[in-house]
Formats: structure tokens, sequence, C-alpha cells
């Protein structure tokens, strides 16, 4: 194993592990919203980045922003036909995001959107599935069981496949495709399959609720990322795509804050 895979696979490790423990102990609408913030698309892009270069990876940003349509389209599709709990309920579920998921990748693959056509679709693919997530619904009553340290070890390991898997592609797939794929949810689809698996149906649509609202991040960071990419060089264009997310964050995080105030 080269040591690049190995870097790879202890980043995406710590990323799974850490919104696992605020997912199960903390809050189900907290991990909701961090899942939208760029873990494994920045790992992604950038290891994308280190291995072809800041300009094939700042193309790749460009295409992985139109990608986050299908992101968002896979989490509403994982949440719909979550049933029960256990891995072949799981299983399913997965099956069934992943083809939705490979559907709307192909048909931005046919359009070749670029990035103001991005944006405007993976915004009207966030605001669709919002609107669809108002129907389905959730039971705030279940109460978690603890995680299993089993279980955060197979969900992070997933994980690293899934960035090995992208990273070690996107020579052979171009850097339309590569970005494409870069948009699919690296670390929050373990959480999903373990959450089903372990927990059940319930927490699965938990999490995705709150999911589009944090979604947004991504869309900022991969905007930053493909300028910071060709002007910053790898390193520090992926500093000032996590930098503007976290912004982005921060603000909406405060906005809704404000507006449930005067609400009360």
């Amino acid at each position: 194993m080269s040591s690049l895979i190995l870097v790879k696979i202890i980043v995406t490790m710590v990323a799974v592990v850490g919104l696992s423990l605020v997912a199960e102990r903390i809050s189900t609408r907290l991990a909701g919203v961090l899942a939208g913030f760029p873990h494994g698309i920045a790992i992604v892009l950038y290891f994308i980045g280190v291995e072809q270069g800041a300009e094939f990876a700042a193309q790749a940003a460009q295409f992985a922003t139109a990608g986050l349509g299908a992101n968002v389209v896979l989490a509403y599709t994982y949440a719909r036909l979550s049933r029960g709990r256990g891995p072949g309920q799981a299983a399913w579920a997965a099956l069934g995001a992943i083809a939705a998921f490979l559907g709307v990748a192909f048909v931005i693959v046919l359009i070749q959107p670029g990035p103001a056509l991005s944006v405007i679709l993976t915004m009207l693919a966030i605001a669709g599935v919002r609107l669809l997530l108002t129907f389905m619904p959730v039971d705030a009553s279940a109460v978690m069981t603890s995680v299993r340290p089993g279980e955060l070890v197979l969900r992070a390991l997933l994980a690293a496949a899934i960035v090995v898997l992208i990273t070690g592609l996107a020579a052979l797939l171009g850097p339309g495709r590569a970005g494409i794929l870069a948009g699919f949810p690296v670390v929050t689809f373990p959480l999903l399959l373990i959450l089903h698996a372990r927990h059940g149906a319930v927490f699965v649509r938990r999490v995705v609720r709150h999911y589009p609202f944090g979604i947004l991040s991504l869309v900022v960071y991969t905007l930053t990322a493909s300028w910071g990419f060709s002007t910053l060089g790898v390193g520090w264009g992926t500093l000032a795509g996590l930098g503007a997310a976290l912004a982005y964050l921060s603000l909406a995080s405060v906005s809704s804050s404000a507006i449930a105030k005067d609400r009360s």
C-alpha cells in the first residue's frame, strides 16, 4: 500500500468517526447540518489535485458543483426507501440511492453544464428535495442506542474505500466525470447505512430532513475551490474553500436562530 493511499484512509476515517459521534452522542439535527460541511468532497478534490494537478482539480470542482445535485437526490432516495432496521433493509435502500445518484450523474454528463448552469441545477435539486421532505414523516420520539466501536470502524473503512476508488479513477475518467463523482456523499453515505442497519429508518430520516441546509455549503466550497485551485494551488485552494463553507454555515446558523426567535 502506498503512503498516499494510507493518508487517504486515515484522513477519511477521522472525518467519518467525528460525524458519527456528533450524530449519535450530540444531535442528529447537528449531524445533518455538518453532513453538508465539505468533509468528503474536500478530501476527494484535494487528493485529485495532489495526484492530477491543480488545473485538473479546478475543472473537477466545477463539475462537482453539478454533482451535488445528484448527492441530495441520493440522500432523499435513501430516506424514502428506508424501512425498518437491519443490514438487508439498509442494502436495499443503498442500492436504490446509488442508482438514483448514477442516474442524475448520467444526465449531467450528457448536459455538460458550465459553472452557472451547474449551480442552477443543484439549487433546483435542493429546492425540490426540501419540498419533498416536508411530506416525509419523521418520528422525533425514538431514542437511539449507543454506537459500537466496530460500527464506527466499518463506516470509516467504507468511506475510505470510496475516496480511494474515486481518486484512483480520476485520471481514467477525466476531470468532468471525476468531478461529478466527487459530489458523492463520501462521509454521509456510510453514516446513513449504519444508522439504518443498527438504529432504524427513523434516524436516517432525521438526518436527511436537515441535509439540504448543509448541502449549500458544499456548493460554496466547490465554487471557491475551483477558483482557489487555479489561483492559489491545491493546498491553499482547499483551505479557502473550507473557510468559505464555514463562513456560510456560521451565517446560515445565526440567521436560522434569529428567525426562530422572532417566531417564538
